[in-house]
C-alpha cells in the first residue's frame, strides 16, 4: 500500500500482514495489535485514515467481521474513530513519554509535555515483598501500594510497589489517591536520590490485561528497580508495567574503548610530563 504524506488525510501503511494461525492468539486481537503498533510507532497525527475494510480484508486474508472486531477493539482504546463515509481515521491518543535513566518524577515529566497524569489507588496493605525486594529495602515490614497511573481517561501503568512500614507508618489508600508517592516521602523528611533499574518486555497475564485495557499476552515494558536516598537508606523496591503506548526516551553516549590510545593524546602526555620535570628541577636548582 501506498503511504500519503504525513499530515490529515495520510493512510496508515500496513508493513506486516503475516498471521500466526496456529498459536498466535484471535485473528482480530492480531490485526489490532499490528495497526495500533503501527499507528504508535509512526507518530501519525490525528485525521491519519486507516485501510478500508476491504483493503484490510484483502491484505490479511480474513472475513469482514474479523476487520470489524479488530477496529472495534482500537476504537475502544481510543486509538480510531470510525466515521460514517470515511472509514477509520487515528484519534488524537495521548502518549506517555518518559526518559528511563531518571528516577521518579513521572508527573513531571508529564507535565514537561503538556499532560497530567491521575492516580487510583488500588490497594494499600501490610505484605512482605519477593526476596529481591527485601534485599534491597532490608525490611520484610513493608506496604504494598497497588496503582494505576491514567494519561486522560487511558491507562498508562500499573505500579506494584513496597515501602518500608518503619519509614512511612500512616500511608493509606486515601492518602495516596492522586498524589505523587516520591513528593509524600519528601514530606516524611526521606528525600530520594535514585538508583538501579531495568527495563524488560513481558507479556501481560489476565489481570494486568485488565488493569490496562489490553489483551492477556500482550507485550508490555517492565520497569523494575529500587529507590534509596542519598544515605542508602531503601525507599521503595518496585515493578511498574507500561501500556503500549509508552516511548521510553534515552540519551545515549558513544564511549571511547578502553585501552586504545590516540597518538596525539601521548604526544601531549609525554609534552606534559617534560614540562613536570623541567618545572622539578627548577624547584631543586632553586632550593640549593
Amino acid at each position: 500500500m501506498s503511504v500519503g504524506p504525513t499530515g490529515t488525510g495520510a493512510t496508515v501503511p500496513v508493513r506486516n500482514s503475516r498471521l500466526n494461525r496456529e498459536d498466535g492468539g484471535p485473528l482480530h486481537a492480531q490485526i489490532r495489535d499490528i495497526l495500533h503498533r503501527q499507528i504508535v510507532d509512526l507518530a501519525l497525527p490525528p485525521g491519519a485514515s486507516l485501510p478500508t475494510e476491504e483493503e484490510l480484508q484483502r491484505q490479511f486474508g480474513v472475513s469482514r467481521s474479523v476487520v470489524r472486531q479488530s477496529l472495534a477493539g482500537l476504537a475502544d482504546l481510543g486509538l480510531i474513530r470510525r466515521q460514517r463515509g470515511r472509514g477509520s481515521v487515528v484519534a488524537a491518543t495521548p502518549v506517555l513519554r518518559r526518559h528511563v535513566q531518571q528516577a521518579g518524577g513521572l508527573d513531571e515529566q508529564a507535565a514537561a509535555h503538556g499532560q497530567r497524569l491521575r492516580t487510583h489507588v488500588i490497594t494499600v496493605e501490610p505484605s512482605a515483598p519477593p526476596q529481591a525486594g527485601i534485599d534491597a529495602l532490608n525490611t520484610d515490614n513493608t506496604w504494598k501500594i497497588e496503582r494505576v497511573r491514567y494519561l486522560d481517561d487511558l491507562p498508562v501503568a500499573f505500579m506494584r510497589t513496597w515501602v518500608p512500614r518503619d519509614f512511612f507508618p500512616h500511608f493509606t489508600a486515601e492518602l495516596l489517591e492522586d498524589t505523587s508517592l516520591l513528593g509524600l516521602m519528601r514530606d516524611h523528611g526521606y528525600h530520594p536520590a535514585g538508583g538501579p533499574r531495568q527495563v524488560q518486555a513481558v507479556s501481560a497475564d489476565p489481570e494486568l490485561a485488565r488493569m490496562l485495557g489490553i489483551n492477556a499476552r500482550e507485550p508490555v515494558l517492565l520497569l523494575q528497580g529500587v529507590t534509596r536516598d542519598a544515605l542508602g537508606h531503601g525507599l521503595e523496591w518496585f515493578n511498574v508495567w507500561h501500556s503500549p503506548n509508552t516511548v521510553f526516551d534515552v540519551d545515549a553516549q558513544v564511549t571511547s574503548q578502553p585501552g586504545r590510545v590516540s597518538q596525539e593524546h601521548l604526544r601531549r602526555l609525554r609534552n606534559l610530563t617534560r614540562q613536570l620535570e623541567a618545572e622539578l628541577d627548577n624547584l631543586q636548582e632553586g632550593g640549593r
